[in-house]
Order: C-alpha cells, then sequence, then structure tokens
C-alpha cells in the first residue's frame, strides 16, 4: 500500500479515533459516581459518538459519488487493521484492563482524556496537509474544532478537581 492516504483511508482512520474515543469515555462515564464528572464525560462520549455518524455518512457520500471506483478492499478486516495500526499512536486506550484502570481513577482518565485530544488534533492535522479532497478537508477541520472543544472541556474539568 502506498505512503499517501486517499481520501477514503484518511475517513476510515477517523471512524477507528473517534470509535475508540467513544468507548473510552463510555467506560469513564460507567464508572464515575460524581454527577458534573459523568456529565462532562457523557457529553465527550455522545460527540465522539456523533463524529463517528458523521464520517460514516461523509463515507456514504464517497461511494455513492464514484461507483466505477471499487473500494472493497477499505472494508476488508486486513486493511482496517493497518488503518488501525497507523492511528495506534494510542490516541485512546483500547485495552479493557488498561481503560478500566485508567477510568476509576479520575485524575488519570482526564489526563488521558486531554493527551488523546491532543494527539487526535494532531492526526487530523497531519491528515489535512496530506489530503487533496475538499469535502474530506472541510470535514477535517471541523473535527479539529470539535476536538478543541474536548481539550477546553477536558483542562476545565482537570482544574476542578
Amino acid at each position: 500500500m502506498a505512503n499517501q492516504f486517499n481520501a477514503l483511508e484518511i475517513i476510515k482512520m477517523a471512524m477507528n479515533v473517534e470509535k475508540e474515543g467513544e468507548n473510552f469515555y463510555k467506560r469513564c462515564v460507567e464508572v464515575n459516581s460524581e454527577p458534573e464528572v459523568k456529565k462532562v464525560f457523557k457529553e465527550l462520549q455522545e460527540d465522539e459518538q456523533e463524529h463517528y455518524k458523521y464520517f460514516k455518512r461523509l463515507l456514504k457520500i464517497f461511494d455513492e459519488e464514484d461507483k466505477s471506483i471499487t473500494r472493497d478492499y477499505l472494508y476488508e478486516q486486513e486493511v482496517n487493521n493497518y488503518l488501525k495500526a497507523l492511528v495506534d499512536t494510542k490516541v485512546f486506550p483500547t485495552d479493557d484492563k488498561i481503560t478500566d484502570d485508567i477510568a476509576h481513577n479520575l485524575q488519570e482518565a482526564i489526563e488521558v482524556g486531554i493527551k488523546a485530544e491532543k494527539n487526535s488534533l494532531l492526526l487530523y492535522a497531519e491528515l489535512i496537509d496530506i489530503e487533496e479532497d475538499k469535502n474530506t478537508i472541510e470535514a477535517l477541520e471541523k473535527l479539529i474544532i470539535e476536538e478543541k472543544r474536548h481539550l477546553i472541556k477536558l483542562e476545565s474539568l482537570k482544574s476542578q478537581i
């Protein structure tokens, strides 16, 4: 596979990051008992879920725009694993035991969230640099704004504990 990614590969990478974020924040909601903390993590979980759905819709649009190009390879397990490996600079922890341990420690959960949001920002900024498709660039720019908002929420929560 080439070093340059096409728009669909970029969208698929972003979908993986968003799904991992949703799962991480969901676990943080489940294990924390303080209502304000749960509220912040729940909002982040729901945002990540919406981002995933947004990219899924964008992926569908790409599929509908050009039926002449087969993109089945993007859905193959090997390709999905390849894309996942690319973002496995560990934006979010994916191991259930590690996630549980982190989620049970509020300070650590916030720190991991902050680091993950920063890594997401870096990833999406890098992807913009290599992308040529206008729709994908716009989607990534919108997502960067959202990830910055997440970072602010987490920093605010950190300052309150």
